[in-house]
């Protein structure tokens, strides 16, 4: 392909965003954790669904000066899969130190490691014991010793102290946005870990209404929950990411344009809304592949646009995405059989799909909602869903034709 016009941000729209200027979508879900802060909720998606760029959105919706609610909760994000805990001890610890990083820059992007960030991380480790003043806020550390470990107590003590002194500059407590939960459900600790917070949210009465739990991920994250009975996930609101409107869409598409400094005609625009299905990364990268194609001296035809975005550009996502013997994320022969039997009828419900598979109503319907999660099928109400991206429609029917 040609060299772009100009670089574009988050690695080619590949990396979670962080810059609310090209944040679209899920007004409905930030505006809910704004109003209730405090609360236990768990975000479930797919990959690439936007669950770090959702989390991003929470974060960045505080920090928001101009809205007179904006400083209700103070927001830290943690990245499970960056920060990698050894022990509930270790977890306690990272919490606190990453809560004392935030408040010293809230604006700081939680991706950057920046040179700041390394000397404040190495300030703390090296200190047994003192008192720290960031912006009026004092920080007391007790504990910041090179085993990097916080007992229940002193965990409890610190993020009480740091809650007082957040109140008296207009915060009302902290809301913890975890990523990548399922990392802390794979360890030996992790039920150890939710029954602690779930003991602050239910017992604490001097922490508890202060303190939000937002938990992102997947399948495993959901399944883990209704095998062990978690008992923080008990007392969780558990939401679906969902696919972005198509109003969102075009909006997205409009500013693309807008910065590529391309016009698309409206009959390009709806083939993307088409072929991407509203879903939020392959929207992006089939604008990528539209905006460089433009600038190819021999530019591809439609068709050949399609084929390069199915069998080269995609392949891979959609090859871990249809094989769960691939990815833990990828779809088993269930989700498998009701794909191919809603995109026979384009729409339907539990109800009208158990005519076309051998499964249970209860069975097709946690298989909509693991599809519906991950972007493929869109869900239109309560009960009916329709086939989503055609991109990964052809894919799946190319790979059926392959294999017969």
């Amino acid at each position: 392909m040609a060299t772009q016009i100009r670089t574009r941000p988050f690695d080619n729209f590949r990396l979670a965003i962080t810059d609310p200027l090209y944040f679209f979508g899920r007004r409905d879900l930030l505006s809910e954790i704004q109003r209730s802060p405090f609360e236990v909720r768990v975000l479930l998606g797919g990959s690439r669904m936007g669950k770090t760029s959702t989390l991003n959105g929470v974060r960045l919706h505080f920090l928001d000066a101009g809205n007179q609610e904006s400083f209700r909760a103070f927001t830290v994000l943690f990245d499970f899969q960056r920060e990698q805990p050894k022990s509930l001890e270790n977890f306690l610890y990272l919490l606190i130190a990453r809560l004392r990083e935030t408040i010293a820059n809230p604006q700081q992007e939680p991706n950057s490691e920046s040179s700041w960030r390394q000397t404040y991380r190495r300030f703390l480790r090296q200190l047994s014991g003192a008192e720290v003043s960031i912006f009026g806020i004092k920080l007391n550390v007790t504990n910041p010793n090179q085993e990097r470990c916080l007992v229940q107590e002193d965990f409890r003590q610190d993020l009480l102290a740091i809650i007082q002194q957040l109140q008296k500059h207009e915060f009302e407590g902290v809301c913890f946005l975890f990523d990548g939960a399922e990392f802390a459900i794979r360890q030996d600790w992790a039920n150890h870990a939710w029954s602690y917070l779930r003991w602050l949210k239910d017992l604490d009465t001097a922490i508890s209404p202060f303190l939000g739990l937002v938990l992102s991920g997947y399948r495993d994250l959901k399944n883990y929950q209704q095998r062990t009975g978690s008992p923080l996930l008990n007392i969780a609101k558990v939401q679906w990411l969902n696919l972005l409107t198509e109003s969102e869409i075009r909006a997205l598409i409009a500013l693309r344009c807008e910065h590529e400094q391309v016009k698309l005609t409206e009959k390009v625009v709806n083939a993307v809304i088409v072929w991407a299905g509203c879903h939020p990364y392959l929207t992006q990268q089939m604008l990528n592949t539209i905006f460089d194609n433009l600038h190819l001296e021999k530019p591809r035809s439609s068709k050949d646009l399609m084929r390069y975005l199915i069998r080269q550009q995609h392949d891979k996502d959609f090859s871990a995405l249809w094989d769960e013997k691939t990815k833990s994320y990828g779809f088993g022969e269930k989700e498998q059989a009701v794909y191919l039997a809603l995109v026979q009828k384009r729409q339907g419900t539990s109800e009208t799909l158990t005519q076309q598979v051998q499964l249970s109503e209860g069975e097709i319907e946690d298989a909509l909602e693991v599809l519906a999660g991950t972007g493929v099928i869109r869900q239109l109400d309560t009960e009916h869903y329709a086939v989503g991206a055609k991109l990964f429609e052809n894919w799946v029917a190319q790979e059926n034709s392959a294999s017969t």
